[in-house]
């Protein structure tokens, strides 16, 4: 069977795309986790991109530990903190295939990502990859965030030379 320059161009094409989902992506082992419980609130809970939109927040009840390790106490605390920084909040963006929610009891539902965000600054705008932790409960039939945590994402490379960098001998 031979194929086309068309046809080896999207197999190239697919195959890059996987692995960098893979490498990049941190995709859990297939069948590990159930992914297909509580189908609506799944399919909820995944439409979430921004948990910065107060009616996400349960009277403003949730907490969010930044990359930095900073920790705000409700929405007014972290764009205060943002404020702080010169940052204003533009975007985030979910890395495709990144995505795992799992739902406990109905009521609970952690979301783990690695995801693309983006500040305003005013030296122009500012990037982080991170991978992110967020936290549901469902209260009266409605799900609220209520916890994020992100941790900025290393590279194995920049992971090495991070380590090079700051280990001290005995």
């Amino acid at each position: 069977m031979k194929l086309t320059k068309r046809a080896l161009k999207i197999l190239f094409f697919v195959f890059i795309s996987l692995e960098t989902v893979t490498s990049f992506g941190q995709v859990p082992p297939p069948g590990k986790y159930d992914t297909t419980n509580y189908p609506e609130d799944r399919a909820f809970i995944n439409s979430i991109s921004n948990i910065f939109d107060p009616s996400l927040s349960l009277n403003d009840n949730s907490i969010s530990i930044g990359a930095d390790g900073s920790i705000a106490y409700g929405l007014e605390e972290e764009f205060q903190k943002f404020a702080r920084n010169g940052m204003t909040f533009k975007s985030v963006e979910s890395v495709p295939g990144t995505e795992l929610v799992r739902i406990f009891n109905g009521q609970t539902a952690i979301k783990t990502k690695v995801a693309n965000v983006v500040f305003s600054t005013p030296e122009g705008d500012l990037h982080f990859k991170v991978i992110r932790a967020e936290t549901y409960i469902k209260d009266n039939g409605k799900w609220y965030f209520v916890l994020g945590q992100g941790t900025n994402f290393m590279t194995q490379e920049e992971f090495d030379e991070y380590k090079k960098a700051h280990t001290t001998k005995p």
